[in-house]
């Protein structure tokens, strides 16, 4: 397995911004790519709760239910951790607020089923237990949903059949790889409103990203409780209640991905953090059938942490973000096509 110390993390949080090598993003500026080849293109800018052009967001539960992308909760660079729901609007390239969410959050994890969107954990002072719901065609929040027994930020989600999986995470509140990851898997049974724990990961992970494929949920990257960068790949076979390691790790080792993206087969792992400089640009692909990795494809425009993905009619969408450091946000919205 690979790995990369995480050294000097408290000094690497509150210095100054770090310089970050320009990716020529506007090399990659213009309309949803079309054609040939893979591509980037810059979208319509994410809503700051100050406006547009005010501030960034980063740590947002983010998923897509239809043809929308719901951003919701997250660190605004103009108002801190909010209650915040954006809805972008992926065939019109345009975003608009829709009603708070419940409380008040960031670090949670977002996943959608059945026409519903779900934020699961997260931050405000301490870690949150809370898991809950938003119907878009009615614009309403549920908070009536019971919350999850292991409260944590930092955490991975995954939908399989019925069921919402929350995945490792970490009871520090004081941003990725912060310190006290968690290996706790518990399974929300939607129809019933009721969590079960399930096996464990196979050692303590905050701040990972996970994928279900083929009915089986794998997960990618984050921090270890001995302060490690993972390059991990794990896999939990829902049928069995087992946890293994994939043969094949991640080319880089990184964590703060938060949602990864699925085309077809092949998960796509793009930004995060690699304990060196904040917000990375790498954009790798995982061929699950054949556990094999692509390296060096071609990188995201605005190198970022705690971004949003979303995969879409065959797109990769990335939403918001931090860079370079943990609360500089960033507005940046960036579609690829592989």
């Amino acid at each position: 397995m690979k790995s990369k110390t995480l050294t000097k993390i408290l000094l690497v949080l509150v210095a100054a911004p770090l310089l970050v090598a320009a990716i020529l993003a506007s090399a990659y500026a213009g309309p949803a790519p079309s054609g040939p080849g893979p591509a980037w293109a810059t979208l319509a800018p994410v809503l700051s709760v100050g406006g547009p052009g005010v501030g960034g967001v980063e740590g947002m539960s983010v998923a897509s239910v239809g043809d929308e992308i719901i951003a919701a909760l997250g660190f605004d660079n103009f108002a801190g951790d909010t209650s915040t729901t954006r809805i972008y609007d992926i065939a019109s390239d345009t975003w608009s607020f829709g009603a708070a969410a419940p409380g008040t959050s960031s670090e949670g994890a977002g996943v959608a089923h059945g026409g519903l969107f779900y934020t699961v954990g997260g931050r405000f002072i301490g870690p949150r237990a809370d898991i809950w719901s938003y119907r878009p065609a009615t614009d309403t929040w549920n908070a009536a949903l019971t919350p999850m027994p292991t409260a944590r930020a930092g955490l991975a989600i995954a939908v399989v059949g019925n069921s919402i999986y929350a995945i490792g995470g970490r009871t520090s509140t004081g941003g990725p790889c912060t310190g006290g990851p968690l290996a706790t898997v518990e399974r929300y049974h939607i129809a019933s409103d009721t969590w079960t724990p399930v096996a464990s990961l196979l050692a303590p992970r905050s701040d990972l990203a996970a994928a279900t494929v083929g009915g089986k949920i794998y997960v990618f990257g984050g921090c270890d409780a001995a302060g490690n960068f993972l390059a991990d790949v794990d896999v939990y076979n829902p049928v069995t209640d087992t946890w293994s390691a994939a043969p094949a790790d991640m080319p880089t080792a990184r964590a703060g991905m938060y949602p990864v993206a699925t085309k077809g087969g092949t998960v796509y792992v793009i930004g995060g953090w690699d304990g060196i400089g904040f917000g990375l640009s790498t954009n790798e692909a995982y061929k699950v059938s054949q556990d094999t990795w692509t390296a060096g494809l071609l990188p995201m425009p605005t190198p970022r942490a705690e971004v949003g993905a979303v995969g879409h009619g065959g797109r990769i969408y990335i939403v918001g973000g931090s860079q370079p450091a943990f609360g500089a946000s960033v507005d940046a919205n960036e579609v690829f096509k592989p």
